[in-house]
């Protein structure tokens, strides 16, 4: 299959990248800078923003090869890793950066768009642990979770054929490929506090999801198993 990658310099798209090219599918990556993700066999690299539906469309349209569906890892970012740094990326960034993606897809006649979310937004919040809660509340991991809110109201309203997975905790150790254990949008009242989800196990889920067609327009939570 072919795909279109948003956020693939992120620790998860980065995956994903890998993931999708030892599988033998190629994609295309639209992203802000190409000293982060060189081009290889198999992977189209074009420079622009996710904000703006022309470099969309060029990233769409630079190879021969139609699109088969569209793998949003993108997320907002901070001044550090802080929970309690300031917001660098715009209030709707996610929001914005989903709405032009489905635009430019369904113009395209592509209709698959599997979207990284997170646990806590949407009708999963009532689920989360309570100190889960309190931690995203009180600190600016906050605004992450109001624009994944905005993504999620949204992303319903369009005609693409959309996946929303929301992970629970991500664990970096990228050397750990964990399955995934998929919950309903709300959690099941089984979320806790040891759960996460390592970032591995969650890319190849990811492109599990889209090149077999699963959980078309659901919500999921997903989980190390």
């Amino acid at each position: 299959m072919h795909f279109l990658l948003l956020g693939a310099t992120g620790r998860t798209g980065l995956l994903v990248v890998a993931e999708l090219l030892a599988q033998g599918h190629t994609a295309v990556a639209l992203v802000r800078n190409l000293d982060k993700l060189p081009a290889q066999k198999g992977l189209t690299v074009i420079k622009g923003s996710p904000l703006a539906k022309a470099d969309v469309e060029k990233a769409i349209t630079a190879t021969p090869t139609k699109i088969d569906a569209c793998i949003f890892t993108l997320n907002t970012l901070r001044a550090s890793d802080s929970p309690f740094a300031a917001q660098v990326t715009p209030p709707r960034f996610l929001a914005d950066a989903a709405q032009v993606a489905a635009d430019a897809l369904l113009a395209h006649g592509i209709s698959r768009l599997v979207i990284t979310s997170t646990a806590g937004a949407g009708d999963s919040w009532p689920g989360l642990p309570w100190v889960s809660r309190a931690f995203m509340g009180w600190t600016n991991v906050k605004h992450a979770l109001a624009d994944h809110n905005i993504v999620d109201k949204e992303i319903r309203q369009t005609k693409t054929e959309w996946t929303l997975v929301r992970p629970v905790r991500l664990e970096f150790d990228t050397n750990k490929k964990t399955e995934m254990e998929v919950l309903d949008s709300r959690g099941s009242g089984r979320m806790k506090m040891s759960d996460c989800a390592h970032v591995a196990g969650l890319a190849r889920f990811l492109v599990k999801v889209a090149v077999e067609g699963l959980y078309v327009r659901e919500t999921i939570i997903v989980r190390d198993a």
